[in-house]
């Protein structure tokens, strides 16, 4: 069985593979966790807060989460750091505990069910369209510049990242091993956006 261990940052905040997070990092114990993984070059994974808090408690996290390759780090006088992560690689916890101050986890790489591209490549198109359809409501001024892409996981993520879901609705589709189940979900909510945009605009609502 594939597995590696890992220091864990719980967050109320889901991670996506190839999304961006900006952290502000204030507490010691993660600072020092931050400088041990630029030491070693080796990311550092981030989780749902299950229960507890962000700061102060030992927070219990969700099983699935995501390694944070870190970008960029700016420290300040009072210690405190500003930290650009991107996520990369989903993994299940197989086990956790507070080895010192920080949480550390042994962990096991999350991989989609491998799907023939024919057999959802409908389902990608769909997507690809409603997620245009989207951000050309949202911002018309950009829309010669996006690239949405056809790789189901890629596109899945993109729009996953995009869109102002739930949070517990993030953390499914984090764990959601099946590309086409998160395409399906992701064209419901896609949908659902798209008539919201079209009843508030002038002309869209219905005259009683």
């Amino acid at each position: 069985m594939e597995w590696f261990d890992l220091p864990l940052f719980p967050l109320h905040t889901v991670l996506f593979p190839r999304q961006t997070l900006a952290l502000h990092v204030f507490e010691r114990r993660y600072r020092t966790m931050i400088e041990w993984c630029l030491m070693q070059r080796v990311p550092f994974g981030v989780t749902l807060i299950q229960s507890g808090d962000e700061v102060g408690d030992e927070a219990v996290p969700h099983r699935v989460g995501t390694t944070a390759w870190i970008q960029e780090v700016t420290q300040f006088a009072d210690g405190r750091m500003s930290v650009k992560v991107t996520g990369r690689q989903r993994f299940r916890v197989l086990y956790s505990a507070y080895d010192g101050p920080c949480l550390t986890a042994r962990v096991q790489p999350l991989y989609d069910v491998e799907e023939p591209f024919r057999e959802i490549e409908a389902l990608v198109a769909r997507v690809r369209a409603q997620f245009h359809h989207y951000n050309a409501a949202r911002r018309p001024q950009n829309q010669t510049s996006w690239h949405i892409p056809r790789d189901p996981a890629r596109l899945t993520w993109l729009v996953a990242g995009t869109l102002e879901l739930d949070i517990m609705e993030r953390q499914r589709l984090l764990a959601s091993g099946r590309a086409s189940e998160r395409l399906l979900i992701l064209s419901s909510w896609l949908e659902q956006a798209l008539q919201q945009t079209s009843r508030s605009e002038p002309g869209g609502g219905r005259c009683g």
